[in-house]
């Protein structure tokens, strides 16, 4: 992408926690959304936390933990990033 047309926005995230949950899968593709993802996270200064799951099928509900408030036993995330890939014919969900 050559990022032509992108908006100009500046991003506070100062104070902020966010959760970065990626699918296991397709390692060589996934890790450089996560690094993506990471990267515009801490440029945004907020806190970064990065966590794994079996596959796109366990994204939501991880999310869900993550965005439930610590007092109710979540992670008290104020939000969370999912990253999953899925390719046609090379998994199991179509």
């Amino acid at each position: 992408m050559s990022g032509e047309g992108a908006p100009n926005l500046a991003v506070d995230g100062t104070g902020l926690r966010v959760a970065v949950i990626a699918g296991s899968w397709h390692q060589e593709i996934i890790g450089g959304l996560i690094g993506g993802a990471r990267e515009a996270v801490e440029t945004a200064g907020a806190e970064c936390a990065q966590f794994t799951v079996a596959g796109a099928f366990e994204l939501p509900l991880a999310a869900q933990a993550a965005l439930t408030p610590a007092e109710q036993g979540g992670g008290g995330f104020d939000a969370a990033v999912c990253l999953g890939v899925i390719i046609r014919g090379g998994t199991p969900h179509f």
